[in-house]
């Protein structure tokens, strides 16, 4: 073989690369664009949109590395596209990324009003052993935590377990004193503890599971603040599902695992649609609120969702006003962690110390923030 033939291949199979490169650059990078484009778009119009926002960060992550693989290569027009897409969505990546957190100035110690959310999956693990080996009691874990109001999703208790019965529950909270527990599902509901009175409170949905809404209104020195305690619709995936997406990743796939994955993606577009009529009763809800308000839950959405956007509204984040990393509460998997759990409140707040304890307790994990108001 001649040198220039040699060199024809060589170039020939440099376009044949280039070319594809290129087209699975364009289809990371709408991929990207539909998952901005699904906090716009109502899931019961385009049910299959919300999987984009769920793989924003892998999107994220591919178009970043197109970007460097073009520069470097010297090809830097090519780079274009993804930079551009990923400039378009700017604003997303602090939902889900913050560089730097915000601390509670000392001068401001114990101050204002110290919230936690957390999902405690009907206390299946409320004694369990902790990565460094340690064993922790969930009650143990809120009595420490110094939370002034706890807002608890996949609440129970039960007069047949004898530390799960509601008057031995309620002697665990005495620093909340106050609570509303709705039972949704025969044991299991939803409950709102707090330090304040309530002088109001109500449930707002129920789909005869443990996913509901309720709020509370608390009286806390002059001041009247609405607290919202939510739980959207969840997948409600079964063992066989769950162990499925902690091995997603593998070279084969028998006929049990195909009709697996057909189950999970009807489960997740039938629950993305139920969540969707949801937050339309939520948010108009809270839109009617003629008090400042605190909303705390598992949305079982991302920050990529229309879900996240709709229920936010005006309001603030607390993770992306003061959080750090990425803080995802919920492993769905070894391909797959999310931030489903919020806490977002009225802007007359300011947000310090967020965090998500890295606690063996549920199969989220808590997320807790200081709010004050301001001055």
């Amino acid at each position: 073989m001649s040198a220039g033939q040699t060199r024809f291949r060589k170039n020939r199979s440099g376009k044949l690369f280039r070319a594809v490169m290129i087209i699975l650059n364009i289809i990371v990078a709408v991929g990207l664009l539909l998952a901005y484009l699904c906090s716009f778009v109502n899931p019961k119009v385009v049910w299959w949109i919300g999987f984009f926002g769920l793989a924003y960060m892998y999107l994220l992550v591919a178009n970043l590395c197109f970007v460097l693989y073009w520069l470097i290569s010297g090809k830097k027009k090519f780079a274009l596209l993804s930079l551009i897409i990923i400039l378009i969505g700017w604003n997303m990546i602090w939902k889900n990324i913050q560089p730097f957190a915000k601390k509670l100035p000392e001068a401001r110690a114990g101050e204002g009003l110290k919230v936690l959310s957390f999902n405690v999956h009907m206390f299946s693990q409320r004694d369990s052993e902790q990565p460094d080996g340690t064993n922790l009691n969930i009650f143990d874990f809120f009595r420490k935590s110094g939370a002034d109001i706890i807002c608890m999703q996949e609440f129970m208790s039960t007069k047949w377990v004898d530390d799960l019965n509601e008057k031995v529950i309620r002697k665990q909270f005495a620093q909340a004193p106050y609570c509303y527990i709705e039972q949704t599902i025969g044991a299991v509901g939803i409950a709102t503890f707090s330090k304040y009175p309530i002088i109001r409170k109500q449930l707002i949905y129920s789909d005869n599971s443990t996913n509901a809404c309720i709020f509370c209104d608390l009286v806390i020195g002059s001041d009247t603040i609405r607290v919202y305690n939510m739980h959207l619709k969840s997948v409600g995936l079964n063992m066989e599902e769950r162990a499925l997406l902690d091995n997603v990743v593998k070279t084969e796939y028998n006929d049990s695992d195909v009709s697996t994955l057909k189950a999970i993606i009807r489960q997740m577009a039938a629950s993305s649609v139920r969540r969707a009529r949801q937050v339309k009763t939520v948010s108009e809800h809270i839109a009617e609120s003629p008090y400042p308000v605190i909303i705390c839950g598992d949305f079982n959405d991302p920050p990529a969702s229309y879900s996240y956007r709709k229920i936010r509204g005006g309001r603030k984040d607390a993770f992306v006003e003061s959080g750090c990393g990425r803080s995802t509460t919920y492993n769905i998997g070894r391909i797959s962690s999310q931030r489903i759990d919020y806490i977002m409140y009225s802007p007359v707040f300011e947000a310090y110390d967020y965090a998500s304890p890295r606690v063996q307790l549920s199969d989220h994990y808590p997320v807790v923030c200081r709010l004050i108001k301001k001055k």
